[in-house]
């Protein structure tokens, strides 16, 4: 099987052992997954990052940003403004805990379970298009590596 490389998407450009740059090729894929995914999104007024928070919000009723911050890996902040914007656009709703009054926790509305199901539809047929070229076993050792990548990955700064 012959090596694939960028080299052969731009042939004349010397890329100087950028095309080496493991992190270079995962941000592209990222990219080519998210934003494409984005415009099948946006008929639905919910971007990726949302939806997962949707996802996980209907699986685990009553969670608290907190976890969602620990999941993503990213900073209560930035996962407050993604749930501000679903509290907003009345797909989620944030009650106090009935066991600790400071403490919320987030429930679907019928709205929110509406629009997830439509997401989770959209979500999975653009990851099947842009993974067709893969057999399973290829989908499955990449899933293996990016777990591994992602749970032996040093704490976050």
């Amino acid at each position: 099987m012959a090596e694939i490389t960028r080299q052969s998407v731009v042939p004349d450009l010397d890329l100087d052992g950028i095309d080496a740059v493991l992190g270079l090729h995962i941000g592209t894929v990222n990219t080519l997954f998210v934003t494409r995914l984005e415009r099948h999104l946006d008929a639905l007024s919910v971007t990726p990052k949302q939806v997962a928070i949707l996802w996980l919000i209907n699986a685990n009723p009553g969670i608290k940003q907190t976890d969602l911050s620990k999941f993503f890996q990213i900073e209560r902040p930035t996962v407050h403004q993604f749930v501000r914007q679903l509290l907003k656009n009345g797909f989620a709703v944030n009650e106090p805990s009935k066991l600790d009054r400071r403490a919320g926790g987030l429930w679907l509305t019928d709205s929110g379970r509406e629009t997830l199901a439509k997401a989770r539809t959209a979500i999975s047929e653009h990851e099947e298009k842009l993974t067709a070229t893969l057999t399973a076993r290829e989908k499955s050792e990449l899933y293996r590596i990016l777990m591994k990548l992602y749970l032996l990955a040093p704490a976050k700064d």
